[in-house]
């Protein structure tokens, strides 16, 4: 490495840690534990709402990112949110001399990976915990802007492969000197893009995060010096001095450009999904965008100008070259993708249940697609190759306009895959949108028992039972008691079912009766044991068990 490399890599260093400063994180935070709990009945006054999550987390620049409301709608927290040290709990203080009642509070935060996530717990301090209608302030984030966030971030992706994916394929292509003249002015055009895609990923980053709030642009300057934000202003430094760097001599202009460019795809991984994990996600995702613009940028270059008349002798004895250059990128991109898939899906159902996972099968169909379409083209190249015998004559007419008739579609194709992995890097990460549930047939003494039970992963857990007689003479069920218990866990969690709802009463059939339960946090993963005991009267109560697992 020449010195001015060396200089050039001294001075990137402290920007790209600006990038990593954070501390490493799972892909999206969860909420373990509240305090009230959700649904509970206090009968102190608490003098705060505590929300712990899984994973450290960041409070967006929306002044009223957290809030508590009572049945009339009225604020009942004072002053702003705040998170204590470490950045995995949120604690909003509730306002002194608090009235009997049923109060929500709601909350909005943000991920490591950048994506806002909200939630919101019901109580109630001195009656129960009734059903209040959806809360005025607070709750989750609007999700218009996450496809606004999608189209950026697919809008900067394109500008990278021109960017950064143009002018070394075309080295390795052998590109004359108007050819590479070319490819420089579109190489310059797509920093230009790179730079105003960036540049509007922080003005819709922010509006996704504070939509919940409504605060419009008023937050704007403050979310400037937000996390998120630096990176940006980092990659565009970067973006400077990649124009800067470009003219200079041949002696170290692609080791300090290979550098700069190197840290430009950092700052676009920092700002998703793997920048919100271990460092090896980090690594993993870095090697799939690098992989993904190499190979995209050669597939431009070639399709639509090295293969714009036809093609040489001499061109066609590089083209090999080119197909170990693109088996490379692809081999890198199959690899650190599959790693990704399963650090972002985690679980095999969470493929065809969850927006993440269904996008990935199409991304993962197009990569598919384009690779067929590759060796199509590989396989031409081996046979005028085997034609030409050396002698260097250049392909029979037509010949040429097949191979870029292949390669167009495959660069097409492949700008697909770079749309959906904009939308993938957007949308929340299977592992942690994936809910199932559990559906249980049991009997209790007389009476037939339907449980449905989810989302079966850690935190809030919800209950559905419906109990129904097996004839029209058992007396109904007037209540439920279930506790869940785990070996070697914490003590018993018991669920409170606060609603009663009887189904339609018909003569000669048996009425069915549904708990709604309220939900309860559940702190571990493994199988809970649940015991359901249904009571019908002072005398008349029976019990039966039943397993979930928790994920």
């Amino acid at each position: 490495m020449t010195r001015a490399t060396a200089a050039l890599a001294a001075l990137v260093t402290p920007l790209l840690a600006v990038l990593l400063w954070a501390s490493p994180a799972q892909a999206h935070a969860t909420v373990v534990s509240t305090a009230p709990a959700n649904g509970s009945q206090l009968d102190a006054a608490p003098s705060a709402v505590r929300v712990t999550f899984d994973e450290p987390v960041t409070l967006p620049s929306a002044a009223d990112a957290a809030s508590i409301i009572d049945g009339d709608g009225r604020r009942a927290d004072t002053g702003p949110a705040r998170l204590e040290p470490g950045r995995r709990t949120l604690v909003i203080a509730v306002r002194a001399r608090l009235p009997r009642g049923v109060y929500i509070a709601s909350w909005s935060v943000v991920s490591p990976d950048s994506h806002p996530i909200g939630g919101s717990i019901q109580f109630g301090y001195g009656v129960p915990a009734s059903t209040l209608t959806a809360p005025t302030a607070g709750g989750a984030p609007g999700t218009g802007w996450e496809l606004g966030a999608a189209v950026a971030k697919a809008f900067v992706y394109l500008g990278l492969v021109a960017a950064l994916g143009l002018v070394p394929a075309a080295l390795v292509l052998g590109a004359d000197g108007p050819e590479r003249r070319l490819l420089w002015r579109a190489a310059r055009i797509g920093v230009a893009g790179v730079a105003a895609g960036s540049v509007a990923q922080v003005a819709v980053q922010y509006l996704w995060e504070s939509s919940r709030g409504g605060a419009g642009w008023a937050g704007l300057a403050g979310f400037a010096g937000s996390s998120y934000a630096a990176a940006v202003w980092v990659r565009l430094a970067l973006l400077v001095a990649l124009l800067v760097v470009l003219p200079w001599s041949r002696r170290f202009r692609w080791p300090a450009a290979g550098v700069l460019a190197l840290a430009v795809l950092g700052t676009v991984v920092r700002n998703g999904h793997g920048g919100g994990g271990a460092w090896w996600q980090y690594t993993s995702t870095l090697l799939h965008v690098t992989a993904m613009t190499a190979w995209l940028g050669g597939l431009a270059a070639l399709g639509w100008l090295l293969l714009r008349r036809r093609i040489t002798g001499e061109r066609l004895r590089r083209l090999p070259l080119w197909s170990w250059y693109a088996a490379a990128a692809v081999t890198t991109l199959l690899v650190s993708g599959l790693v990704q898939s399963i650090a972002g899906v985690r679980y095999p159902g969470a493929l065809t249940t969850t927006t993440y996972g269904v996008t990935l099968i199409v991304k993962v169909l197009l990569v598919g697609v384009a690779v067929a379409l590759g060796y199509t083209g590989n396989r031409w190249i081996r046979r005028q190759l085997a034609v030409d015998a050396g002698a260097g004559a250049p392909p029979a007419p037509g010949q040429t306009a097949r191979l870029r008739g292949r390669v167009r579609l495959e660069a097409a194709v492949g700008a697909v895959v770079v749309v959906v992995s904009g939308v993938l890097s957007a949308t929340t990460p299977a592992e942690a949108a994936y809910a199932p549930q559990r559906h249980v047939r049991t009997t209790a003494g007389p009476y037939d028992v339907s449980i449905a039970a989810g989302p079966l992963r850690r935190g809030p857990e919800t209950f559905r039972i419906t109990v129904v007689g097996r004839t029209d003479a058992t007396p109904l069920p007037q209540s439920l008691h279930l506790s869940l218990r785990t070996p070697g866990g914490p003590q018993a969690l018991d669920v409170r079912f606060p609603f009663r709802i009887p189904g339609a009463i018909r003569p000669g059939t048996a009425t069915p009766v549904t708990f709604s339960g309220a939900s309860v946090t559940v702190p571990t993963t493994g199988t809970w044991t649940g015991t359901l005991t249904v009571v019908a009267g002072r005398t008349q109560q029976y019990t039966t068990v039943f397993d979930v697992t928790v994920r």
